[in-house]
Order: C-alpha cells, then structure tokens, then sequence
C-alpha cells in the first residue's frame, strides 16, 4: 500500500491522526494489518454497548479490513472495586457484544480494570487475574505468538502492591525472565511488536499539573512501569523490537527511542463515558499496518 491508497483508505471515514513513516526500503511490502482496541470500559448500560458496537462496525466497515483485533486492556469498567454480582454484568455485557456485533479474531491484554481485586473475594478461585483469563480465552497473564512475519509479544504490566493490594505498574521477575528467552528465541531477522496495558515509555505522564509539586515531577508506576529503565536497556539489545503499544492512559502519543517506536492509542471510551474527550484526545482506535522491513504505520480514527 502506498502513501496515496493509505490517504485514500483513511479518507473513506473520520480520521483523528494519521501517521506515515516513510520507510527507506521502496519494496516493502505489508505483512499484516490489525485494529487496536482499548479501554473499552464496557457496562451493562446503554451508552457503553452502543458506542462500542458502533465501534466495531467502524473498525469492519474499513475498505482496507483489519485481519484482528488488538485489545489493550481495560474490556470492562470495573472488577478491582465491584462484587461478582457487578463484575459479572460486565463481562456477560461484553461477550454478547462480542458475539453480536464482532467478527473479528481477538487478541487479549489484561488491563488493570479487568482485575477482580475486590477485596471480600481474596480466596475465591477467580480473585485476581484468573478471572479476566477465563474471559478473554487466553493462555496466560502474557504470552507470544507469531502473524505473517511478526512476533507480537502481550505482557502482563499489573501487579499487586508489597502489601498485597492493587495496583502497580511493573514486569514482574517470573515474566522478566520468560520475556528475555523469548526475545533471544526469536530470529533476529523477525520484527517485533510489544503490548502492554501500561505505558513502558510515554510522556503522557505529564499531562497534569497534579503530578508536579514543589517544582519536582512525581510520576507513579501506576502510569509508567516502574522497571521501564530495565525494559529500555533489554530492548536496546534487541534491534528487531520495532514497536511498542500501550493504552491506560486514554491519551494518544507517539515516541521514538533507541529504534523502538512507542505508542498510546487513547481509548474506546473517551473519558470513560463521560464525554468523548480526554484531555485532547477523543474516543477512538488506531489502525496499523506492519511493513516487512519492520516499518510501522498508525492511523487513529474516531468512530463517532
């Protein structure tokens, strides 16, 4: 697809930022094309299942179809503070969208919101992650898997404060470990993507006058993970990482650093449902198109 087409394609309905890297290898050639969904925040209510029916109609009405559906985390509203009774609304909401309005493959990230951490429920089999796994279908807290030349690698970036409550943002020693074989495993010729619900790396950290005191930036782990400096390093050692996702913040960001290109894609839900803006970014999801050369391309739409 040339730069002309992808216009063109992007065109045919409302698009908020379209972004076109301008690859050096003429000959490239498209390895696949997916849909990132995330912060989907979904309710039993009406607004939330409208809206985001309507999204994935969007996302399968594109001239250019994605192949799948790229979720990064956040399906429902709320497991960490609700009862099962509510938790369950949820997802019950969530899979009948699914199944009505969707038919697309989709790939799960566990966001913070997906985890039940109600605190009533610690020795209930499904407290925590468990959950939110039986719900997505999905093999594990993180995992990898392969797509027409890429290797997409889908980390776990929630974990349980010292003491034992939720949350804080960080790659745990356990996944730490897994993911350093599973970069050297993969063929240095085969470019990566990585997602993970919170940021690895992005200044939408400073977006509010809240998170600086006395002249002194106070960035928590509960926005950028709190081993990103472990993870910048790892990555460095790795060319063939291309590109890392992330959503949580409802913000849309775009960040070039070491030969890794990190992205937020805002969110589904726009400020939760209150209105379909965050700050300045509206509600939406991002298209991407993968390059054989290891290339990226983002186009970020708005489904209203």
């Amino acid at each position: 697809m040339n730069r002309r087409t992808l216009l063109k394609s992007a065109a045919l309905l409302p698009a908020i930022a379209t972004e076109t890297v301008i690859s050096p290898n003429l000959a490239r050639k498209r390895s696949v094309r997916f849909a990132y969904l995330g912060d989907t925040h979904i309710t039993p209510d009406a607004k939330p299942v409208e809206h985001i029916a309507k999204c994935f109609r969007h996302v399968q009405n594109q001239a250019d179809k994605p192949s799948f559906i790229l979720h990064g985390g956040d399906v429902i509203m709320d497991a960490l503070a609700e009862d099962r009774q509510k938790v369950q609304q949820q997802w019950d909401a969530w899979n009948k969208l699914v199944k009505s309005d969707n038919s697309l493959p989709i790939e799960y990230c566990i966001g913070n919101h997906d985890i039940w951490g109600f605190e009533n429920a610690k020795t209930d089999l499904l407290y925590g992650k468990k959950w939110a796994i039986d719900e997505m279908k999905i093999s594990g807290r993180y995992r990898s898997f392969d797509r027409n030349g890429w290797h997409f690698i889908i980390l776990d970036s929630v974990q349980p404060k010292p003491d034992g409550k939720w949350y804080t943002g960080n790659i745990d020693a356990e996944q730490m470990d897994w993911l350093k074989a599973d970069l050297a495993k993969t063929s240095p010729k085969t470019p990566i993507l990585v997602l993970s619900h919170i940021p690895i790396f992005s200044p939408t950290g400073f977006f509010s006058e809240t998170n600086v005191k006395d002249g002194m930036w106070n960035i928590s782990a509960g926005l950028i993970l709190a081993n990103t400096p472990e993870l910048l390093k790892l990555f460095y050692q790795y060319p063939n990482v291309k590109a890392a996702l992330s959503g949580h913040m409802h913000l849309l960001d775009r960040v070039e650093y070491n030969g890794v290109t990190y992205l937020c894609n805002g969110a589904v839900s726009g400020n939760w449902w209150k209105n379909d803006v965050y700050q300045q970014t509206k509600a939406g999801y991002a298209l991407f198109d993968l390059y054989d050369d290891g290339s990226v391309e983002r186009t970020y739409l708005s489904y209203m």
